[in-house]
């Protein structure tokens, strides 16, 4: 008997192949709703994991992951090297010294730096590091390595190799007018983007000679408890602090939100690719309706025709999903430069090259097999179990009790997620609550789409008009499928646009009021000190603005302490809310003003009390909240009095200059008699111009990702629209035989089209508003802190509405071209075919 049943299978699969030979288009069909859907499911998938492993691997350069760091006290940026010596001779050999900086080059490009005992920092990773294949390949005897040129002290700089071909395969690199050797190392050394040097001459490009940016700690010789921890921090003092290693944390919480963002995006993606499949699905069972009740009439089992279903669409599956999980790498590829510039740009993170894994593949082939067999299972049923005298016609509509159904649940779904959008707190929650949202705006399409037409029937008196809209009434049902992922796609780009539009918007207006000096001097770190006091010998130098700022930590989250001058202060504030005495308490070191994202994050309000760690957990009240985009880390302001009073540093970290007079003459005269490169000086339009470039980043790859999604949506349309005038052309060719024009049948098949997505449209403009909306005032404000003027834009809507009807159209003409051209026999023989 079980023979007997695998060969009905096996036949039965037979002849499913033959029809699909025989009609590739239906086959195509699912395929390519597959592959789209996992696509950028598995590029975004490995973004993201690569990221998460970049994190989690981050090291000192070249050597093992640092258990905890020494780092300089609070309101300091530097360690003594003594410290670093007076350790080691206690006893704390497991330890490397570091200092980093930004240097510029002859282009006025701004790299970061990093230097660090090279002997010890490859020492560590043989005795220290987990990832034994990395070990093997990273060691002092590796050629890549120029050991004897190193021991030699020549000024050498190390990049990795993906990097070295980003700057053109150059040999020598001047830095800070500093001539060095360029020294190319694999990218499996996970260097990333930055470069790599002697701690020697790194501190002598830095002009930092005998201090330390920190000192990694790789192991404490088994001495964990708290009295040899005790030990450790006598021997530091007030020299520095000893603090646990949580940069893998840190990262993660601070690109929490950016990797959500992606999430999103690839999600909405797989979903419109699988409607696109589900549509195919549904098509094909559609065509094979004839042959599945002759199948069963000739004695196959209804189950046995059950199974054969399953395993052609797990079929179709497995090859969909692998085709997109090549497509997907690929992809992941291309999108790696510009997600590690983003990465780096805004939070300071390197991500290392990237790999992928075949769980990957069969994470993606499973959700998707699981996604489709859950959304294909009824209608395989409905067409086994089917009387077997029955015969199902292409237009057949929906039932009236089904669209209202639909629609109520929508409804319902759509309450529910506003509500949840009110009451959420949490970005996560807010985002998960969004994704309710836009999963319940297809279901209000049927139904509209009905509505819509019927209202246009009834105004129309034309006979070809109003059989155009009679029509189109049957032809809701087998296009509403693709039109629902069409509708998602272009409400979430929609709604990303007005969030990109209103972010621009917001962020030039801020950078208006923020930005008040004629001219800004970004010298090295090294000659900062002898920058600021040659501005005070230049006479058309009206005013230097200074600002200072030190790494804290507040509750847990990473901020920047920071002071300003009186005029910067009171000139670059952009509040948010204050209370009324504000400056005047602020300046007696009563008060403080923190950012919105702090306040944000940290549930902070006027009033609140903040302990600084740098203040020695001094009580602060907030007095104002500011207005701050685009900043990873959260800030904290302090008057200028209690700077000094801390033993703060006086070292500036940016001047700015007021220009009485000629601008452009006194932006020659500083590059010249300061020997600053142009990129060191920015006048208020190329700061402003900087920063947006900067800024945008943060959004550059969500603006990619929706254009696919977009991309795959149009796919959608114009396979569902190929496949109908396939099943329509019998149709037509009546219509042409009773003597319509030719131009006139093609006039009203795209008119129909075109109805159609104009009909979407009109539900997708508001929906995709109010999803901007949501975007702009609410995900973002939890998500990042940021306040931002909700901006509608007329013109980027309008745009996206003509680009998706000119497709739509071109989708039609393009099969209808070739339908119109056949002979109108051969087109009507296919109605009893």
């Amino acid at each position: 008997m079980t023979k007997t049943k695998l060969a009905h299978t096996q036949l039965t699969l037979r002849l499913f192949s033959a029809h699909y030979r025989q009609a590739p288009l239906q086959a195509a069909a699912i395929l390519i709703g597959i592959v789209l859907a996992v696509t950028l499911f598995v590029a975004v998938q490995a973004i993201n994991l690569n990221a998460e492993r970049s994190y989690a691997q981050s090291t000192e350069q070249l050597s093992a992951q640092a258990q905890n760091l020494i780092v300089p006290p609070a309101g300091q940026r530097y360690l003594p090297e003594s410290l670093y010596f007076a350790l080691r001779q206690q006893g704390l050999s497991a330890s490397l010294p570091v200092i980093e900086g930004k240097v510029r080059d002859t282009q006025g490009r701004r790299w970061s730096v990093q230097g660090s005992d090279l002997i010890a920092a490859l020492s560590s990773r043989s005795r220290y590091s987990s990832d034994s294949d990395i070990e093997q390949e990273v060691s002092l005897f590796n050629s890549a390595l120029p050991l004897p040129e190193l021991l030699a002290g020549e000024p050498i700089v190390m990049m990795s190799q993906s990097q070295h071909q980003t700057l053109g395969d150059v040999t020598f690199m001047s830095l800070d007018n500093i001539k060095a050797k360029v020294a190319v190392l694999p990218d499996e050394w996970q260097l990333g983007s930055r470069m790599l040097m002697d701690i020697s001459f790194a501190q002598q490009l830095l002009n930092k000679q005998g201090q330390l940016s920190y000192i990694a700690v790789f192991s404490t010789n088994g001495d964990t408890g708290s009295d040899a921890l005790s030990k450790w921090q006598n021997i530091i003092g007030e020299q520095g602090q000893w603090i646990a290693n949580n940069q893998s944390t840190d990262l993660g919480s601070l690109t929490e939100s950016f990797h959500l963002n992606l999430t999103a995006m690839s999600l909405l993606a797989f979903l419109v690719g699988l409607f696109i499949a589900y549509n195919g699905v549904k098509y094909s069972l559609l065509k094979r309706n004839r042959l599945m009740v002759q199948i069963q009439q000739s004695g196959i089992a209804p189950t046995i025709v059950l199974s054969a279903l399953l395993v052609e669409l797990t079929i179709l599956v497995t090859a969909g999903a692998s085709l997109g999980f090549v497509l997907g790498m690929q992809l992941s590829h291309w999108l790696h430069p510009t997600v590690a510039l983003t990465l780096e740009q805004l939070y300071g993170a390197t991500l290392l090259p990237g790999t992928w894994q075949w769980q990957w593949w069969a994470q993606a082939l499973l959700l998707t097999l699981a996604a489709t067999l859950l959304a294909c299972w009824q209608h395989f049923k409905q067409r086994v179990h089917q009387p077997l005298s029955s015969h199902v016609g292409l237009y057949q509509a929906p039932e009236t009790s089904n669209e209202n159904q639909l629609f109520v649940i929508g409804t319902v779904l759509t309450a529910i997620a506003l509500a949840g959008l009110w009451i959420s707190e949490h970005h996560r929650f807010t985002m998960a609550w969004l994704g309710v949202l836009v999963v319940s705006i297809p279901l209000y399409l049927p139904k509209t789409l009905v509505a819509l037409a019927r209202w246009s029937k009834q105004r129309t008196t034309s006979g070809l008009l109003q059989y155009l809209f009679a029509e189109l009434l049957e032809l809701i049902f087998p296009l509403s499928l693709a039109m629902m992922a069409l509708l998602l796609a272009v409400t979430a780009n929609i709604g990303m646009n007005t969030l990109v539009g209103s972010f621009e918007s917001t962020l030039k207006q801020w950078l208006n009021q923020r930005l008040h000096a004629d001219i800004y001097v970004s010298p090295s770190q090294g000659e900062i000190a002898n920058v600021e006091r040659a501005l005070e010998h230049f006479s058309n130098i009206e005013k230097v603005y200074k600002q200072y700022y030190v790494d804290d930590n507040l509750q847990g989250l990473p901020i920047s302490l920071g002071t300003k001058d009186r005029d910067t202060l009171e000139q670059t504030m952009v509040f948010k809310s204050h209370v009324a005495d504000f400056w005047q308490r602020f300046y007696q070191g009563e008060l403080a003003a923190i950012s919105e994202p702090t306040a944000v994050k940290l549930d902070l309000s006027l009033g609140s009390q903040l302990k600084l760690n740098a203040l020695q957990n001094k009580t602060q009240i907030v007095g104002a909240i500011f207005f701050d985009y685009g900043a990873p880390k959260g800030e904290v302001l302090i008057a200028p009095k209690l700077w000094r009073e801390n033993g703060f540093t006086n070292l500036p970290n940016s001047l700015g200059i007021k220009v009485s007079g000629d601008k452009q003459a006194m932006y020659e005269q500083l590059q010249q008699q300061l020997d600053l490169h142009p990129s060191q000086l920015y006048e208020q339009a190329k700061i402003k111009s900087t920063a947006l470039e900067i800024f945008s980043q943060t959004f550059a790859i969500t603006r990619a990702l929706n254009s696919v999604t977009l991309m795959v949506a149009v796919i959608g349309l114009f396979s569902a629209c190929f496949m109908l005038l396939d099943a329509r052309k019998a149709a037509i060719a009546r219509l042409y035989a009773l003597g319509v024009h030719r131009r006139k049948l093609m006039a009203m098949v795209v008119g129909q089209i075109a109805a159609l997505v104009c009909f979407t449209l009109v539900i997708a403009l508001p929906l995709g508003a109010l999803v901007g909306y949501i975007l702009t005032d609410v995900v973002t404000l939890r998500a990042f802190g940021w306040s931002l003027t909700y901006l509608w834009s007329w013109s980027d809507a309008l745009s996206i509405a003509g680009i998706t009807i000119v497709v739509a159209v071109i989708a039609t003409l393009i099969p209808l071209w070739r339908l119109v051209s056949k002979p109108m026999m051969s087109s009507l023989q296919s109605e009893v075919l």
